[in-house]
């Protein structure tokens, strides 16, 4: 019997990330969102409801400024998200979930939880609390004190 080689970390992530996607996909076409690409999804979950800076989701997804900038221009003609005046600077826009973005949002976060219940069927309820509980606080330690992502090899996101 051959030896089965240990799969990376990549890979055990990916799974059950994209079994996510898959139920996320289809739940939205179901109700009629429009299909989205990874990287407007992640997007959408950044953007909170008070809103988030330009520079602020540059840093976050890791993208170029006008890249992202496009992004938030698609998602804003699907009415998924808007631009509003900072209220803390004249000048700078923030943006936010449109009332169809947080209806979108809602959404996931039910599948999510669904998604969710269905691995703890398969894991068993304690083994998935054990996971989840070790993925936050992966993600505590990842993220920098300032809210921004770690930049890997960089422990607590700093630069």
């Amino acid at each position: 019997m051959a030896k089965q080689l240990r799969r990376d970390i990549r890979a055990l992530l990916l799974v059950p990330t994209t079994d996510l996607a898959i139920q996320v996909d289809e739940r939205m076409q179901r109700l009629g969102f429009p299909a989205l690409r990874p990287a407007q999804s992640q997007l959408l979950t950044l953007v909170q409801d008070e809103g988030k800076r330009l520079t602020q989701l540059v840093d976050a997804m890791r993208l170029p400024k006008q890249t992202l900038g496009d992004m938030i221009d698609e998602l804003e003609r699907l009415k998924l998200v808007e631009r509003y005046q900072d209220p803390d600077h004249g000048v700078i826009k923030r943006v936010r979930l449109a009332a169809r973005g947080r209806a979108w949002a809602a959404e996931v976060r039910k599948v999510a939880a669904l998604t969710e219940a269905r691995w703890a069927t398969a894991l068993g309820k304690t083994k998935l609390k054990t996971l989840r509980g070790l993925l936050e606080e992966l993600t505590a330690r990842l993220d920098g004190d300032d809210g921004k992502p770690g930049k890997p090899g960089k422990p607590n996101g700093k630069r």
